[in-house]
């Protein structure tokens, strides 16, 4: 069983609280990036807007998400190509003996 622990940080005057089971400088990393994000965020669409900030930093981070997921496919399939040449139809793995 996963060993939780609680974890808490304060952007922008609000106290968030999590429980987490990832190693504690992975956390600390992120949650520090989450809060620089937001301030500077914040600065443009203002302060009381923190629910619009998060959902739009959501939505960028699974966009990036997508499109990390389509470029490892796409190179698994340039990679695949490269290692396993193309099968001729009219060829198979059977071996074949003929009598004379």
């Amino acid at each position: 069983m996963a060993d939780y622990r609680s974890v808490e940080i304060e952007i922008l005057g609000e106290t968030y609280k999590y429980k987490v089971d990832e190693p504690e400088e992975v956390i600390n990393k992120i949650l520090e990036a989450i809060k620089v994000d937001v301030e500077d965020y914040s600065e443009s669409f203002g302060k009381s807007k923190v629910n619009h900030i998060l959902l739009l930093m959501l939505l960028n981070e699974k966009l990036n998400t997508i499109k990390a997921k389509n470029q490892i496919k796409e190179i698994i399939k340039k990679f695949d190509s490269l290692v396993e040449p193309p099968k001729n139809e009219d060829q198979t793995n059977e071996t074949v003996f003929y009598w004379e």
